[in-house]
């Protein structure tokens, strides 16, 4: 069980809590509280492959000795991502909101590194800048987002990024400081100063506290699998001192973790380490807390040199194919630790398993309801029917593209799939058949209200009212809230969906709009969708090799449209052709794209889009995978 999340029913996302509980504050009395569990398990055969086939049925889990019962078993796996010369995304990263939208992408890892500065020798920063910068190069994909911290970094300023230039430059500034004690910074004059023993322990307390923090910030960008990679030759447990109890401990860091699904994967470049205690030496060896941070966040600790290719290569493996199972648990805010155990019955197989996770406490729970609510400090300026919640549906698949509007607005369209279910689940939720979608734009007009039904491909042309299965509605580029509401084909409510998205300007020289694909499972689909300008995009980026795909593309520049060019690229990013591109047939008109996938073996491609002309160029890149 890689790792557990326990969230509020009442809450849309996981919440920053005090590190501790404070010992002098009054607590409100335990109360039964229903929570989400979420669980992420790595499951690997006798060669250490994982195993991807894994049906809801094959499944048992245990909390606190009682077995529970799965509402949700999916498969998160991340493949490798090209290599263009380009950056895949070249939306920069930022805001808070920014890096939210970027995060919620499944088609990335989360990986965090403290650089702990102050427990590196100056002789061993050279290799941590070598091995963490082909670690950035060469095992993260561009896709994947980084965040670098150390230890008296701002904690204001934390935010993952894809920007190559700013992960190395962090690197390339760290220089390891243990054992020297002159200060550098005001701070460093005026918070850590003294002998040389009180200087450790103000230290240990500063790299902790950072350590917790890169924890929470991580942990609150998705229910995923996170990473955070700690690079020190060990942290002594902070001595408690009169004053501190707020501040965070070893003990607090783990629970972080566990609470956020982030594991702590513990890097001694001083290595090789001591085995255990000195004799008579009673106090834990620094070496034995970086144990104790992987061990408790099923991460791992590298204390004794070997392989730093294969170390790192390991952390990118387990952040890569894993089952998220949720559950709902019964149980009293008492912020007691609560044991789960998973099982898998297929025989042969191996599973990695925290040992669980740690309930609220009441004040925490409390705190939880009031985010979840809006009643933060500020109150909300949302309509009421836009006040809810954020929060991601597992049962629907949207899709959403960006064309110039009218007015120097965006249009933007909106379609929406079942999600794939695990073969063999049992949920009594029935598939959901239609959206009723509710759009509040940049403006703080409403620009959309109406029902949306599933998008699904060449049966759309059967329908009395195809318009239905897609939204398009023109806001200005800025956020944009959507509120769904996820009916069954009763048109009963069995889901939400409530999310932000944002919505960039087009108004560029040479601009690219999103591509959207269409898709075509026999001769009289294409004759219709090519006939057709308007036909339905689908959300779906997996398709069979007896179908064939129209990619349509919106391009813009000055004087008229722009050369656009495409080339299909392999996995790891190589060229394999250049494809044909048909101009627009009428004015406004998009790019098109006709991709038979008869010819494709089994596996993930990319096509990569360009468009220039005097002005200017653009690029965007297009991922789907081709089964059999």
């Amino acid at each position: 069980m890689r790792a557990l999340v326990a969230i509020g029913v009442a809450a849309s996302a996981a919440v920053v809590v005090p590190a501790v509980r404070p010992a002098a504050t009054a607590q409100p009395a335990p109360t039964a509280r229903i929570s989400v569990v979420r669980v992420d398990v790595l499951v690997s055969d006798a060669r250490g492959r994982p195993v991807e086939n894994l049906q809801p049925s094959d499944f048992a889990i245990v909390e606190n000795g009682v077995p529970q019962a799965l509402d949700t078993v999916r498969f998160v796996k991340i493949g490798r991502a090209p290599q263009p010369k380009d950056d895949v995304d070249a939306s920069p990263i930022r805001s808070e909101f920014d890096e939210q939208e970027q995060a919620a992408r499944a088609d990335a890892r989360l990986v965090a590194i403290l650089l702990d500065e102050y427990h590196v020798s100056a002789a061993s920063t050279d290799r941590v800048r070598d091995t963490l910068t082909h670690f950035v190069d060469h095992d993260l994909g561009p896709r994947d987002l980084v965040a670098v911290l150390k230890p008296l970094d701002s904690l204001l300023t934390i935010r993952v990024t894809r920007d190559r230039d700013q992960i190395r430059h962090a690197i390339d500034t760290f220089r390891g400081r243990l054992g020297e004690y002159e200060p550098r910074t005001a701070f460093e004059r005026n918070f850590i100063a003294g002998a040389p023993a009180k200087i450790e322990q103000v230290r240990t307390q500063v790299a902790t506290s950072a350590l917790n923090a890169l924890v929470v910030h991580l942990g609150r960008l998705n229910d995923g699998r996170k990473s955070v990679v700690l690079v020190s030759d060990g942290l002594a447990r902070p001595m408690r001192r009169r004053g501190g109890e707020s501040l965070p401990t070893i003990d607090a860091v783990i629970r972080s973790a566990n609470r956020y699904n982030v594991s702590i994967y513990a890097i001694d470049p001083d290595a090789p380490a001591s085995e255990g205690p000195a004799a008579g030496n009673e106090a834990e060896p620094a070496v034995d807390t970086l144990r104790a941070l992987a061990d408790g966040t099923d991460g791992h600790a590298f204390v004794h040199g070997g392989n730093p290719d294969g170390e790192f290569q390991q952390i990118v493996d387990d952040s890569s194919a894993y089952y998220l199972l949720a559950y709902r648990s019964t149980h009293v805010e008492d912020g007691k630790f609560r044991e789960v155990q998973v099982r898998v019955t297929r025989p042969g197989v191996r599973v990695r398993a925290r040992k669980g996770y740690w309930a609220l406490w009441p004040d925490e729970a409390f705190v939880t309801d009031m985010l979840a609510r809006g009643n933060g400090p500020a109150p909300s300026t949302l309509p009421p029917e836009f006040d809810v919640p954020r929060r991601t549906s597992p049962l629907i698949r949207p899709w959403f593209g960006l064309s110039r509007g009218a007015g120097g607005q965006v249009r933007v369209t909106f379609v929406w799939e079942p999600a794939t279910r695990v073969p063999g689940d049992r949920s009594r939720v029935g598939p959901p058949a239609r959206v009723e979608l509710k759009v509040l734009g940049p403006d703080g007009a409403q620009a959309f209200a109406g029902p949306v039904l599933p998008a699904t491909g060449s049966e759309l042309e059967h329908r009395a009212d195809p318009a239905t299965a897609r939204a398009v509605f023109d806001v200005p580029p800025g956020r944009v809230r959507l509120v769904m509401a996820i009916e069954d084909a009763g048109a009963q409510q069995i889901d939400s969906d409530v999310r932000e998205i944002s919505i960039r300007d087009l108004k560029g020289a040479v601009a690219l709009g999103t591509a959207e694909v269409l898709r075509i499972r026999t001769a009289r689909d294409f004759r219709a969708v090519d006939a057709d300008p308007d036909a339905v995009p689908v959300a779906a980026r997996e398709f069979s090799r007896t179908e064939r795909l129209i990619v349509r593309v919106p391009a813009y520049a000055p004087g008229g449209p722009p050369r656009v060019a495409a080339r299909l690229l392999g996995r790891s990013g190589q060229a394999l052709r250049d494809l044909p591109v048909a101009p627009p047939r009428t004015e406004g008109g998009f790019f098109q794209v006709d991709l038979p996938l008869a010819a494709f073996a089994p596996g993930e491609y990319f096509i990569e889009i360009s468009a220039s002309s005097p002005a200017g160029e653009a690029k965007d890149l297009l991922g789907f995978r081709v089964t059999n």
